[in-house]
């Protein structure tokens, strides 16, 4: 009986965690598949470096009342991905089939779409109701492409705080 609870308990973390793999396994796709016509680096940083580098953003809130350490501590795990092509930039079609992937097969869902002078920003998240867990922003600029996966435990209300923030900032900076 205990072998038959332990081997359930072990079947469950594994199945738990195997969905959360899927997408990296398709980011991971996509960056190897462009190794050999760009330059690539690739950068991941887990919960323990993020939580060090916590420790030195101060506790103080902002006077809009963004409390900049706890958002941080929101963040549980990072994995940047950085490409830039040798002959050209890397073709859109790739970038677009790779998003549909994410869209189609792992069902995130599309946050964003903002294009300026030639780049594209695509923000898909993956999450449940109001938690946006799961984040990817794809990133293309005339020969260069980042993916930014963020595993978070952000709310819309963060975001939305993050947002407020920005455009007082901006705001004040257009005056002067």
């Amino acid at each position: 009986m205990k072998h038959c609870l332990v081997l359930s308990i072990v079947c469950c973390l594994f199945l738990g965690t195997s969905t959360t793999h899927a997408q990296d396994r398709l980011l991971m796709q996509f960056y190897n598949a462009h190794r050999g016509v760009a330059e690539t680096f690739k950068i991941g940083i887990g919960w323990f470096p993020l939580r060090l580098a916590g420790g030195f953003i101060p506790n103080e809130i902002d006077k809009d009342g963004v409390d900049a350490k706890k958002l941080f501590s929101k963040i549980h795990r990072i994995k940047l991905y950085v490409m830039e092509g040798y002959d050209g930039p890397i073709p859109t079609s790739d970038l677009l089939k790779l998003k549909q992937k994410l869209i189609d097969k792992e069902h995130f869902d599309l946050l964003m779409e903002a294009r300026d002078h030639g780049s594209v920003v695509h923000v898909l998240n993956k999450g449940t109701d109001d938690n946006l867990g799961n984040v990817v922003l794809l990133i293309q600029d005339e020969k260069d492409m980042v993916i930014v996966h963020l595993h978070t435990s952000l709310h819309v209300d963060d975001i939305n705080m993050l947002i407020k923030e920005f455009n007082t900032k901006s705001k004040s900076t257009a005056s002067l």
